[in-house]
């Protein structure tokens, strides 16, 4: 099944014409900057695309969500297209890429989502404990990712990890940072395709707020992960 085919077998009522212009833009702004290493039609529909939308089921109507290291927007902007009811937030530290984040948001002419510039641990401060959910994607190991997230999440609501093959094993490390953190795994959802591989998404919820000394600064969150990993 090609990637457009996995699109539609979502039954979502997706505007195709509109991830057909952000597949363009993709791979027009791909030739000048490094926005992903998967630039060809069939992957970006399939392992971006596609793949950012196996989380849209956990979104309920009219909820509120961040993309933490949005990158080229994936899963966030994804998201934004095609669930117009949902208001979106993407983080974004690097200024070319927000760019472009601003730009397709322009072509597609979407209402529902904005583009900070900024690092998760500065962006904090306005909006700590202010979303339904938040999500990242392939952006730092679990703990890490943990400190960085979890802190934007509203009480009851959830931080939802999308992962590779590596998930369980970095669950596994990762359970006392998402304590310490307030939160607790809600679900692990395993998911293997011939044509996108193992993907494990992990379902977060916080339950607790989460302690004012979190998130610290980068540099000692990558140094010293909450999870007492040495290897880093």
């Amino acid at each position: 099944m090609s990637g457009i085919d996995k699109l539609k077998s979502l039954n979502l009522n997706l505007n195709l014409k509109q991830f057909e212009i952000y597949k363009n833009h993709i791979q027009e702004i791909n030739k000048v900057l490094n926005l992903t290493a998967i630039d060809d039609e069939e992957g970006i529909y399939l392992k971006h695309f596609y793949d950012s939308l196996l989380i849209e089921k956990y979104l309920k109507k009219d909820s509120t969500l961040c993309d933490i290291g949005s990158g080229a927007g994936f899963p966030g902007l994804v998201i934004a297209i095609a669930r117009p009811d949902i208001s979106v937030t993407l983080i974004e530290p690097t200024l070319k890429r927000c760019n472009f984040l601003n730009e397709v948001i322009a072509m597609l002419g979407l209402k529902n989502v904005v583009v900070l510039n900024a690092r998760a641990e500065e962006a904090v401060i306005d909006l700590r404990e202010s979303f339904d959910v938040v999500t990242a994607r392939a952006v730092a190991y679990l703990d890490v990712l943990s400190e960085l997230c979890i802190p934007f999440v509203k009480m009851g609501g959830y931080f939802i990890a999308m992962k590779g093959a590596k998930g369980l094993e970095e669950l596994e490390v990762s359970k006392i940072a998402i304590e310490k953190l307030g939160a607790v795994i809600v679900e692990v959802e395993t998911l293997v395709e011939d044509e996108l591989g193992e993907r494990i998404n992990l379902l977060i919820e916080k339950t607790k707020k989460t302690p004012l000394k979190y998130p610290r600064n980068y540099g000692r969150i990558k140094k010293t992960p909450l999870s007492g990993r040495k290897n880093v």
